[in-house]
């Protein structure tokens, strides 16, 4: 993807552990310094939409898959239900990168 600093893999291995696990109407942004390409290193953030929102046994099951896609490293997770006015989900969806 254009724009981000993730490599088509672990773009792939996001959409895919999000999509096994909360569905396919999962909606997922990559945003903080991963979208910023004058940047080096940092944490992977994300932001996921589904329709149930914050869910800690899937929010795990998740992480566990995505971990075994692209190895264990920093990686923040705010999960909310569709639809969120939340000042976060705003600012994820505004300046983020919609990875599905």
């Amino acid at each position: 993807m254009i724009g981000i600093r993730l490599s088509p893999q672990e773009v792939e291995a996001i959409v895919k552990s999000a999509k096994e696990v909360f569905g396919n109407g999962v909606g997922v942004w990559l945003f903080g310094s991963r979208t910023d390409l004058t940047k080096r290193g940092g944490d992977i953030d994300l932001y996921i939409e589904t329709e149930e929102g914050y869910d800690l046994k899937k929010l795990t099951r998740f992480l566990a898959k995505l971990y075994l896609r692209i190895g264990e490293r920093k990686i923040d997770v705010i999960l909310e239900k569709r639809g969120s006015d939340k000042e976060i989900a705003l600012e994820a969806k505004a300046k983020g990168v919609r990875l599905c």
